[in-house]
Order: C-alpha cells, then structure tokens, then sequence
C-alpha cells in the first residue's frame, strides 16, 4: 500500500502488543515514518511537536482516552486522518467518536485485511 510510505504515522494505545501489532501491518504495508504513543497525553505531546498525517488512537486508555485525544487534536486544528480502534461498536461510543472527529472505526478484533481496507478507504477519500 504505498499510500503510506511517505506518511507520518502516529501509532497510540496503552497495549504494546497491539502497537506492535499495527506497527507490523503498516511496516509490512509500506509505512516507514511510523511513531507510538503509549497513551493518549504522550500522543498530545508527539503531535504537538510533529504533525501526523495519520493517526491510529484507541478508544479506551486510562487518562487521557482515544475521544478526548482526538477532541483535543482537532481543536488545535489538526488535519491528520485519524482512525479509532474500539472494542465498542454501540451506538454511544460511534457517536462519541463521530462527533470528536474521527476519519473511520476500526472494531477489534482487528485483522490486517481490515485495517489496510481502512486505511485505503481514508486516505483515498
């Protein structure tokens, strides 16, 4: 997928098996600009000093969660495409996602055919 080669890509969950789960994908996909956060405040801090052109947030992480991370970058005037990873696919927690800014959801469990078809649907939007 060489729609992300040249991206900087920000990788943000409290669980480093699935960062290194999505680091995989991406790498095997193409992604060479790929950063991880272990939380959302963490994120915060990368973003403010480097952009991201993409962004893969989890929803639910102690402190400063994957809703109030992409709130919290949208009103500093972030433009990255951000996808949400859930484990939540009820309507509550779509909703929450939706209207914090996110570009598409990802519902666990994720399996690299879906995350690529994501990523391929957002970044060609």
């Amino acid at each position: 997928m060489t729609v992300i080669a040249d991206l900087d890509i920000l990788i943000v969950d409290d669980h480093e098996a699935m960062r290194t789960l999505l680091r995989t994908v991406l790498h095997r996909a193409g992604g060479q600009k790929i950063r991880e956060a272990a939380n959302g405040a963490a994120a915060l801090a990368l973003l403010a000093e480097q952009p991201a052109a993409l962004v893969l947030v989890d929803q639910n992480m102690p402190g400063v969660d994957g809703t109030a991370l992409v709130t919290q970058a949208r009103a500093s005037g972030s433009t990255a495409r951000i996808v949400m990873i859930t484990g939540h696919a009820d309507a509550r927690h779509t909703a929450a996602a939706m209207a914090a800014g996110v570009d598409a959801l990802l519902v666990k469990p994720v399996t690299p055919r879906a995350l690529i078809e994501t990523l391929e649907r957002v970044l060609t939007a």
